[in-house]
C-alpha cells in the first residue's frame, strides 16, 4: 500500500511524532491533496501557533471550521474539486461548548463560573488533548466531511493525546466524584479537619496546586457537574471508537535524525499497546544520496574528495579555489545523507510489514502557502511507475 492509498482509503488521518518534525505542514498538505481530488475536507490543529494558518494563506483560525476562500487556489489553476476548510482548537471555548450542549440547563452558568472549572477547562493536565478528541468526534459525527486530518499536539511522543480519554476516565471516576459532592466538603475546611486531617492535608495540597482558594469551588464544581458526568462514559467510549476505527490512520511524522528517529520508533511501540497501530510514516527533511548514472557502487565519500575536486574543476574551469569549496561542500553532503540512510534502513526494518513510507526532501525554502503545499504532493502521493506490463494490460 502507497500513502496515497492510505489516505484514499481512510477518513481520518491524525498525524503524530515528535515536535519539529513538519507535522503541521505535512497535515495541511494531506489536507489539501485530498481537496484537490473531490473530497470535503477538514485539516485542525492543536498546536496554537500560526503555522497552519499562514501555510493555507489565512490571517488566523478558529475553533469552527473555516473554509479556504476559492481565489487562494488561483496559483493551482483555480478551486479544487472538492472543498477545504481549517480550524485550531480553542481548549476554553471547546470545554464551554461541552458544558452547554450536555450540562442541565440550570447549572451551566454555575459551572462556567466556577473557578475551579475555569482552572480545569484551561490547565488541568491531558484537558487540551481530550477536547482536541472530543471535537474530532464532532468532526466524525457531523456527516459534513469526507477527510478529517489532525495535526496532534507538538509534544515529545503525543502521548499526552493518545492517552487523554483514559486520563480524563481516571479524572471523572464516580468514587472519587461522590467524595467530593459529601456534606462536609460544601461545609468548608473547618468541618473537613473535623472529619479527616489527613484529607484536609492532602486536600489543601491540592489548593495550593490549583490555585483554588477556597474548597467550597471544588465541592461545588462536582455537584454541579453531576449530571454532565453521566454523558462522560459514553462520549469517552466513542472517542476509542473514532481512534481504534477502521476508518483511522495514524501517520507518523518524522525527521531522520538519530534522536528524532528513536522518539518514533518508541511512540509506534505506545501507539501499538494503545490499539492504535500506525498506518503510515512520512521522513520529513531527507538529504538524498548522489549517485552518478553507472556509478551505483560509489558513495563520493572524503576518500573520494580528489576525484571529486578534479571533476568539480574540470567543470567550472580555471578555479581551483571555488572547485575545491564546491568539493567539500558536496562530499558533506554526502557523508550527511549517506548517514541519514543508514538510519532510516534500521529505522524501517522495525516497522510492521506493509506499512508505507513516504519521503520528503530538504527543501532550500519554508513551505508557507498552498503552492508550496501542493509541491511536497509529488514526495507524499508519487504517481505509479508504469512498467511495459501495465501498458500491456491497460490494451
Amino acid at each position: 500500500m502507497t500513502l496515497a492509498e492510505l489516505v484514499a482509503s481512510h477518513r481520518v488521518v491524525i498525524t503524530t511524532g515528535s515536535g519539529g518534525v513538519g507535522k503541521t505542514t505535512v497535515a495541511a498538505s494531506v489536507a489539501l491533496w485530498g481537496a484537490l481530488a473531490g473530497r470535503r475536507t477538514v485539516v485542525m490543529t492543536i498546536d496554537p501557533a500560526r503555522r497552519l494558518a499562514t501555510s493555507l494563506g489565512l490571517a488566523d483560525l478558529s475553533n469552527t471550521p473555516q473554509p479556504i476562500a476559492p481565489a487562494l487556489f488561483a496559483p493551482l489553476g483555480g478551486p479544487p474539486r472538492g472543498s477545504l476548510s481549517a480550524m485550531m482548537l480553542d481548549q476554553k471555548g471547546a470545554w464551554d461548548a461541552l458544558v452547554e450542549r450536555h450540562a442541565p440547563p440550570e447549572a451551566r452558568e454555575r459551572i462556567l463560573a466556577n473557578t475551579f472549572y475555569q482552572h480545569l477547562s484551561q490547565s488541568f493536565a491531558g484537558s487540551h488533548e481530550y477536547m482536541a478528541i472530543e471535537q474530532l468526534c464532532l468532526l466524525a459525527d457531523s456527516g459534513e466531511w469526507d477527510l478529517i486530518v489532525v495535526d496532534t499536539p507538538p509534544t515529545r511522543h503525543a502521548l499526552d493525546f493518545l492517552e487523554a480519554p483514559q486520563r480524563i476516565d481516571d479524572f471523572l471516576d464516580r468514587k472519587v466524584i461522590q467524595w467530593f459532592v459529601k456534606p462536609y466538603f460544601s461545609a468548608g475546611w473547618s468541618a473537613l479537619q473535623a472529619v479527616n486531617r489527613t484529607a484536609s492535608f492532602l486536600l489543601k495540597r491540592l489548593e495550593q496546586a490549583t490555585g483554588v482558594s477556597a474548597l467550597v469551588q471544588i465541592s461545588e464544581f462536582f455537584t454541579s457537574m453531576s449530571g454532565l458526568f453521566e454523558n462522560f462514559q459514553p462520549r469517552i467510549k466513542r472517542a476509542y471508537e473514532v481512534l481504534r476505527g477502521a476508518e483511522t490512520a495514524f501517520v507518523m511524522v518524522a525527521a531522520p535524525e538519530e534522536q528524532v528517529l528513536g522518539d518514533a520508533d518508541y511512540l509506534s511501540t505506545k501507539m501499538a499497546e494503545l490499539r492504535m497501530p500506525l498506518r503510515g510514516v512520512v521522513l520529513n527533511r531527507v538529504h538524498a544520496e548522489f549517485r552518478a548514472a553507472g556509478e551505483a557502487g560509489d558513495d563520493f565519500g572524503p576518500e573520494q574528495l580528489a576525484t571529486v575536486i578534479e571533476a568539480v574543476t574540470r567543470a567550472l574551469g580555471d578555479d581551483p579555489v571555488s572547485a575545491r569549496h564546491l568539493a567539500l561542500n558536496f562530499v558533506d553532503y554526502q557523508t550527511l545523507a549517506r548517514g541519514e540512510q543508514l538510519r532510516i534502513e534500521q529505522f524501517r526494518d522495525g516497522l510492521s510489514p506493509g506499512v508505507p513510507v513516504a519521503f520528503v526532501p530538504n527543501f532550500a525554502r519554508d513551505v508557507h502557502d498552498l503552492t508550496g503545499l501542493a509541491g511536497m504532493h509529488a514526495h507524499l502521493f508519487p504517481a505509479p511507475r508504469i512498467g511495459p506490463e501495465d501498458i500491456h494490460e491497460r490494451r
